[in-house]
Order: structure tokens, then sequence, then C-alpha cells
């Protein structure tokens, strides 16, 4: 079992960070009327499968009662049916029935169709937390019927409390400085975090576990957006054009908040590294701005900007 799985929070006071996430689904969850729909969406490992199933603790379901359906594997309408159909049956073992469903926005169009009744007329024992790093991808539909709760990169504070307490737990040898720079390596996200405190934990030498970070920073995957990142500072439009044309063809611009974090991440590590470039500012503030609404237009716009 992975770190991140492992030793992840089971309650609301153990969550490092999103205090305002948290402070919604509780209020949420004391009104008498609450919702049985939630979205939960945010940058990739914020924890928004861990706030889900937090509260699927809270609602009183437990073990069999908590289903976790992944959306990249179940996407059709089959999928909708067989958990309408689910919702027909009692609790198991518990009080409440939870489905949490995770990278909901590759959903079909006919999954979304079909579950609009369900979601707007739930059964009073049935939750449902939709998990997404896209919720502009979802019909608007869904949206309307769900109570959004938005989760948060962390900051590199909140990251090194979260690796502290997991090295503290598991008795690793591991010093604060190596913890720092797990921390400047994981993008906000504590579940990269803890991957990349994995992957070093087995490693005794602290000049060799810098080495294997620098390694996890960044993923073979994101090779072509630390190019755009290159190019960004140096080039102009039309060499910042092509690569952003390779990005869309190979539907990695899709993925447009993680396109996002990276650009950030790259720029925030020049500047915390003691070299005040200017453009590398003029791009931090360039994007700055979210794109859950704009998706992939949103990362060309925020490109333009920081080349003008």
């Amino acid at each position: 079992m992975t770190l991140y799985v492992k030793d992840r929070p089971n309650d609301f006071s153990e969550v490092v960070g999103n205090k305002s996430a948290i402070a919604s689904l509780e209020k949420s969850i004391s009104k008498k009327n609450h919702s049985h729909a939630y979205i939960l969406s945010g940058p990739p490992g914020t924890g928004k499968t861990t706030l889900a199933r937090i509260m699927a603790n809270k609602l009183g379901a437990t073990g069999l009662d908590i289903r976790e359906i992944n959306s990249s594997n179940n996407r059709g309408i089959d999928t909708a049916r067989e958990l309408i159909n689910q919702t027909r049956y009692n609790p198991s073992e518990s009080d409440s029935m939870v489905f949490i469903i995770d990278e909901v926005h590759k959903a079909t169009n006919d999954w979304q169709n079909a579950m609009l009744k369900i979601l707007e007329d739930t059964p009073d024992h049935c939750y449902f937390f939709l998990c997404t790093t896209e919720p502009n991808k979802l019909i608007k539909a869904i949206r309307s019927r769900c109570t959004e709760i938005k989760t948060l990169p962390l900051s590199e504070d909140e990251i090194i409390e979260v690796v502290s307490r997991v090295v503290k737990i598991e008795k690793l040898d591991i010093t604060k400085k190596i913890i720092s720079k797990i921390a400047s390596a994981s993008d906000g996200s504590p579940r990269k975090a803890l991957v990349i405190l994995e992957s070093i934990s087995s490693i005794d030498d602290e000049d060799e576990q810098v080495e294997a970070i620098k390694s996890n920073t960044p993923d073979e995957e994101d090779t072509e957006v630390i190019e755009l990142c290159r190019i960004l500072l140096k080039g102009g439009w039309k060499e910042v054009s092509v690569i952003l044309k390779k990005l869309k063809e190979s539907g990695k611009l899709d993925d447009s908040e993680t396109i996002r974090y990276i650009v950030m991440g790259y720029m925030s590590a020049i500047l915390l590294n003691g070299n005040l470039n200017t453009k590398a500012v003029s791009i931090l503030e360039a994007f700055a701005e979210p794109t859950y609404n704009t998706g992939k237009n949103g990362i060309i716009l925020a490109s333009l900007n920081a080349i003008m």
C-alpha cells in the first residue's frame, strides 16, 4: 500500500490545508436538508478523494458501503445504469451508501445525462461525490444539481507539515533538508510529495536522495510542458505556438490546470533560487488565473499574455 493511501487522514482535524473547503463541507452537512450530491474540483493530488472519504464516514458510511469508481475505466451509460440500480438497495453494513466517482470529467455525455435524475432526486440513504480536475467538462445540468467544493494546492510549509507527519509515523530517516526539497518539488500536491518521499525512502545517502528528487521533477510525461516553460522565458509567439500545437495534438492541453501549475512551479523555482527574473514574474502573473472554465483556451491566452 502506497504512503499516500496508507497514511491518508481519517478526519478533517488531520487534514493539512484546504480549510475553506473543509469548512464548506462541514457547514453543508450541518444543515437539516443537506445536499446528497457534491462536486469536489481542484488540481491533481490536492485531497479531493480524501475529503470525500472523510465525508462518507461523517455521513455514516463504512466498509462496503463506500464505493469508489474511476471514470477512466467506467465511463459509459452501462456504468451509470448499474450505479442507479445500486441506489435501490439499502446499505449492507452502515447507515448510508456513498459513491465516490474519481476523474468524473472522463465520463461520457451519455453517462452524465443518465445520472441527472438520480443526482436531482437522490434516495435519502445515498450520497454522490464527483471528483474532478476539470469541472468545465461536466455538463451544466450536472453542475447545477451538485454542491461544488474546490480544493487548492498546499503551500510549501503545509507540504512540509504533511511529509514530516508521515516521516514520523513511518519512522523514516529523512532530514529536514530533504523534506524541504520534497516540498519544493511537489507543486503543492501532498500526493506527489508522498510519492516522492516513498521513492527515496530506501536511499541512505543524502546526495543520492537529492538526485532522486530531481529525477521525480518533472515526470517524464511533463517534458513538453517544461519545454513550454523554457520557450516562454526565451522565445517569441511563433515558437510558443509550435509547442502549444504539440500539446494540443497529444491531448495534454486538455489537462489545463496541470499545465498551469507546472508552469507556475517552474517559474517559482527560478525565483526561489534567488534569480529575480522579471520574465518569470510576468509569466507567473499571466498564469495566475485558474482555467476551470476556459480550459485549453485559457492556457493559450495565458501564454499569449506572458509573451506580450
